[in-house]
């Protein structure tokens, strides 16, 4: 029987302020991004009738373009979200860290 390496033990260290930062503006960029590219793909959708007269074309065609609008718009909270998590964790760390009491 062959021997298995055992599994190596996942450190339990909290992210440090620069990594949550950095994450916050990762997060926050694509959220913006994507609101831009969502917000920019809504009003050229609107503008643009649909060219056809047949029935299931055109709810085949609304259907398309309501799902697009909501993975947009859903990805663009993912990662709003994301981001104000991340700022509320940075603060709960800021907090902890200057309340804490002296390790001895």
């Amino acid at each position: 029987m062959t021997e298995e390496a055992p599994p190596k033990s996942v450190q339990d260290t909290t992210p440090s302020l620069f990594k949550n930062l950095t994450g916050v503006a990762i997060s926050a960029t694509l959220a913006t991004g994507l609101y831009s590219f969502t917000n920019m793909m809504a009003h050229k959708l609107s503008l643009a009738p649909l060219q056809t007269t047949n029935t299931l074309a055109n709810r085949l065609a609304t259907l398309v373009r309501t799902l697009l609008l909501a993975v947009g718009t859903g990805a663009t909270m993912i990662f709003a979200v994301i981001a104000i998590g991340l700022v509320l964790l940075t603060i709960k760390q800021m907090f902890s860290n200057i309340f804490s009491k002296p390790q001895i």
